[in-house]
């Protein structure tokens, strides 16, 4: 007989559902293939997620590539269960989920057994015995061209954080309804984010992180603020852990930190890289202030030095706008690019965007490669390994995507997308539309179906959900 494990906070109060770009295993093999190594495709591989919750993150991942093979845990049994429903409705075969503690869970998957391992918001929120077993059951799934993402509060800007921790524990006092602890730490928020007038350096900085705190979702302040585990960690550390374990660090996945693991163009080739680039991180770290960071491990030695031929077969896609000033805009960001022919090729991009093109449509200069490897770095442009897995426009017998059906069936407004986003839909004549296109009507049936949305416009709105990444191969 099987023992129950015990229930968890998260089974009190539900972590929120959504998917975390930066773990897609595209980024993934996209750097590691930055660095010499030949991972597996993303569509054919498997892949783990460690401590995900419902594995809203994975089942998108696996309603994208049918081909691939997705596993799943977690310690919160509601959660799980929320995923099994989710999985269920959207009539996917290629996941599996189960409720389990990490320390256990090397005797359930077999060594070598994953190609790429999500560890997102487990590292620095659990005891220290758990955070070793995650570095170790990582160590222990991943596969010899596989690649690892462990996500965890950095230092130095733990420091901040931790005393922003001490304050939020004092003001909610013993406080156990979740709902009265969340309502304390907002009354205590709003007053300290106030400036005051003799505020000094650090003062300043605290009531900063206090307005963003503010921003964040009450289930995230309940669980990544309250927890019962804030353990904040410095990269040393880290990848230390991970080279006991037989892993070796890569670089990290995040913004503006995704060239961490190479060394800068114009250095000399150090006797030991991989102390060369730890040594150049960790000081950025301090001089940056890093709240935040998302190592990625291997088991086969990167090469430290960039060689942008390693890419050039990779396919683009960006949400770069053009301005009419010449310039180009992503976000608040301006990004100034002289290359006419290079511009051109990314406007292009833009244009038929989420859909890909071929990097070598855009540019197959090596400089200007090196462009794109930045560009890719500060999340301008996206890099992956072939064409996207939706398509263009509606096929002769229109699909919306598994999961699309799936969570419109459970009644969610925010729908998971094919191109691992997410998208609130709450007309009732999309709703109805999406639901109509399962692969066995015609765009005339559908328009015949009366969805609410006038016959004549059937096949543009259907053109519209392509356009979006609703709409599945």
């Amino acid at each position: 007989m099987t023992t129950p494990l015990p229930a968890t906070p998260y089974d009190r109060v539900a972590y929120p559902t959504t998917v975390f770009p930066q773990t897609h295993p595209d980024r993934l093999f996209t750097l590691a293939r930055l660095a010499g190594l030949d991972p597996v495709l993303p569509q054919e591989a498997r892949i783990l997620e460690i401590g995900g919750g419902n594995c809203m993150n994975l089942i998108a991942l696996a309603a994208m590539w049918p081909g691939c093979d997705a596993h799943g845990f977690d310690l919160s049994a509601n959660a799980i269960a929320r995923g099994q429903e989710i999985v269920c409705a959207s009539g996917l075969t290629n996941v599996t989920l189960a409720v389990e503690d990490i320390c256990e869970a090397h005797h359930r998957y077999l060594p070598g057994s994953f190609d790429y391992v999500i560890a997102h918001g487990v590292y620095a929120w659990v005891p220290d015995h758990v955070r070793a077993a995650t570095m170790a059951l990582t160590a222990h799934v991943l596969s010899d061209r596989g690649v690892g993402f462990i996500s965890y509060n950095a230092m130095p800007g733990g420091h901040v954080r931790m005393i922003m921790r001490e304050m939020l524990l004092d003001a909610v006092g013993h406080i156990d309804d979740p709902d009265q602890r969340i309502a304390a730490v907002r009354d205590f928020l709003e007053d300290y984010a106030r400036p005051r007038d003799d505020d000094e350096l650090l003062a300043k900085t605290l009531r900063q992180q206090a307005e963003n705190m503010l921003l964040r979702p009450d289930a995230v302040l309940f669980h990544d603020e309250l927890g019962p585990c804030f353990n904040p960690q410095r990269l040393r550390n880290v990848v230390a852990a991970g080279n006991a374990n037989g892993l070796i660090f890569l670089t990290d996945a995040g913004r503006n930190r995704q060239l961490d693991g190479f060394l800068p163009d114009s250095t000399h080739l150090p006797d030991d890289p991989d102390a060369a680039v730890l040594d150049l991180a960790s000081r950025d770290d301090y001089a940056s202030l890093r709240y935040f960071r998302q190592s990625l491990f291997v088991k086969q030695a990167p090469d430290r030095v960039i060689d942008v031929d390693r890419i050039a077969d990779l396919w683009l896609s960006t949400t770069m706008q053009q301005q009419e000033d010449g310039t180009f805009k992503h976000g608040d960001d301006v990004i100034e690019i002289r290359d006419e022919a290079f511009a051109a090729g990314l406007i292009h991009a833009a244009s038929i965007y989420p859909q890909r093109v071929p990097l070598s449509q855009i540019t197959t200069d090596p400089a200007l490669l090196r462009v794109i490897v930045q560009l890719c770095s500060e999340w301008y442009v996206n890099l992956h390994p072939g064409p996207a897995p939706f398509p263009v426009a509606p096929s002769d017998l229109p699909c919306s995507g598994p999961l699309v059906r799936g969570m419109l069936e459970l009644g969610e407004v925010t729908l998971c997308t094919m191109n691992h986003s997410v998208l609130k839909i709450e007309q009732p004549e999309l709703r109805a539309l999406l639901m109509a296109a399962d692969g066995t009507r015609s765009v005339a049936e559908i328009a015949a179906l009366g969805t609410g949305i006038p016959p004549e416009d059937t096949l543009a709105a259907l053109t519209a959900c392509c356009s979006k990444a609703l709409m599945q191969n």
